[in-house]
This record gives C-alpha cells, structure tokens and sequence, in this order.
C-alpha cells in the first residue's frame, strides 16, 4: 500500500491514531510520520504501537511501555500493527505489538495496562521554576533568525513544520558544547486538543517521548565529531498521570554515559503545574 511521495503531507494528531482493521487484532496505519532523515519517525511506532494494544484493552490504562527498533521504517508504505494479548489478569493486561512492513518486523513493544487502585504516593523530582512557553521562541522561528549560523541540512530540519511545537529554555546552548549532557525543553501537540479520550492522549505522549531524546546524548560532543548517525535503539516510558498532549509539557532530558557506539538519554516529563507525567530512557546507536 503506498501512501504519498510528493509534499509529503504533515498528519495531525487524530490522523496518527486511526487504523484500518485488517485482521484479528491486526491493525494498518492510515499515515506515516517523516523523520526528515529518510525514514519514519521512531516515535511513531511507539505510538501507533501502544494505540493499536489500547484497542484490545477496556477501560483500562497503560502504565508502562518498552519498545525495540529493529529497522527503519520506509515512509511511503503502510505500517501494519500485530498485538498478541499475552495475560489478562484481574488488575492488569499485558500486550505485545509487533509493527510489520512488506512482511518484516520493524518494531517491537511489549506494554502493560493496569485497572488502578488506591496506594501510597509521592513525587520527589521537582519541575523548579523555568521560564513560561509563551516568552520563549519557537523551534522555527529561531531557525529563521539564525539560517546564517546554521548548517543546510540543520537549518532545512528545524525550520520545517511538524506535528510538535518546540520551545527550548535557552536556544543559544544549540550552539555550545557543554561539558554535561542536559537540555530542558517545552513540548506540546497543538492538534491534540480535539481529542477526547486520555488513553489516545497516553498514545500521543509515547509518540511524543522520542522527540528529540535521543539528541541530548550527542550534546557535549559538538558538531565537529563526526556523527553522523544517531538513532534509536530501545525505549521505555512510563506513565504516571493522565495527560493533555496539547497543552505543554516541559521535558527534562540528560545523559550519562556513552561508549562502544551506543549512548543513553534519560528523560522526565512535567505538566505546567509541576506534576511528573512520565519517565523515559532510551538507548540509542551513534555512529
């Protein structure tokens, strides 16, 4: 099934989250998401992943995902989405979805739903006091007033249109080269906001948790180091609170440790109020 070759068309929100059924259990994505680099976005196939498992739960909400790229998907083709229910239990369910393309897997996640229950809490991580979205300058706006500083190909990805509206704290550190690996930025999905149901707001935040992790591992190598590839290996996101993807949310990623051609960013994610939403690591290849 081909889907479009020629200016490429930007899906929304509702657009990412609708599915042809094709089968028991088996789902086709009606949209591919471009990552600008040739292939699908990765976080796509979190998303459409944990969406397509939703399908096959009631009621219930996902509480924890882990997903394994095994191959870049191709843009133009569809993405077909196969969940086995692995357990059913009397508090959780357990799913596994493997995204499948031209007869080959591409991607893996295995998730899990819980019915929630009363218990203890505490949220010790600390949303601080960061400048408000709305007096920073958006990701394609700084492209624009900075296209005499930035590369071709950067300035052609940051100043194109997307499904994401991107606002970091401070811009000038794109061009440093710090000693730490540590970016906080806002994020959000305007499209998002005609959409209803949170467990479709749950989807669109795993989908929304791979934009720009990974990057924060390259951060104190430059741009000089010669990487050249910088791409996602695994992913684990964890979901505490319900959420509104279209409101923003301040995503606060770091990485410790790189070697052997691997590096790994991890990630926390805050509402406005202050509320920690999700967890995130995810380990990704660099080369």
């Amino acid at each position: 099934m081909n889907l479009t070759t020629t200016n490429r068309y930007i899906p929304n929100a509702t657009e990412m989250l609708q599915f042809d059924v094709i089968g028991e259990d088996r789902f086709r994505a009606r949209h591919n998401l471009d990552n600008m680099a040739g292939v699908t976005f990765g976080g796509q196939a979190l998303g459409q992943s944990l969406a397509a498992a939703t399908l096959t739960v009631d009621n219930w909400h996902c509480h924890s995902i882990n997903g394994f790229f095994m191959r870049g998907g191709i843009i133009d083709d569809a993405i077909d989405y196969q969940v086995e229910r692995l357990s059913d239990s009397r508090r959780f369910a357990t799913r596994r979805v493997t995204a499948i393309q031209d007869g080959r897997p591409i991607f893996e996640l295995l998730c899990s739903f819980h019915e929630g229950e009363e218990g203890v809490n505490h949220q010790f991580a600390n949303l601080g006091n960061p400048p408000a979205p709305e007096s920073l300058i958006d990701l394609q706006v700084f492209a624009q007033e900075n296209k005499h500083r930035l590369p071709e190909n950067i300035f052609a990805l940051l100043s194109k249109p997307y499904i994401f509206e991107l606002r970091m704290l401070d811009m000038e550190t794109y061009f440093e080269t710090p000693d730490t690996a540590f970016r906080d930025y806002w994020v959000r999905i305007p499209s998002a906001a005609q959409i209803e149901d949170p467990r479709d707001h749950h989807s669109l935040l795993a989908l929304l948790s791979d934009y720009w992790l990974p990057g924060t591992i390259a951060i104190p190598h430059g741009r000089n180091t010669g990487i050249k590839l910088l791409a996602s290996l695994n992913h684990s996101l964890w979901i505490h609170a319900p959420v509104n993807v279209d409101q923003w949310l301040l995503y606060r990623t770091e990485s410790h440790w790189a070697g052997n051609g691997r590096g790994l960013a991890t990630g926390k994610i805050f509402s406005q109020s202050g509320q920690l939403i999700a967890s995130v690591t995810q380990e990704a290849v660099l080369r």
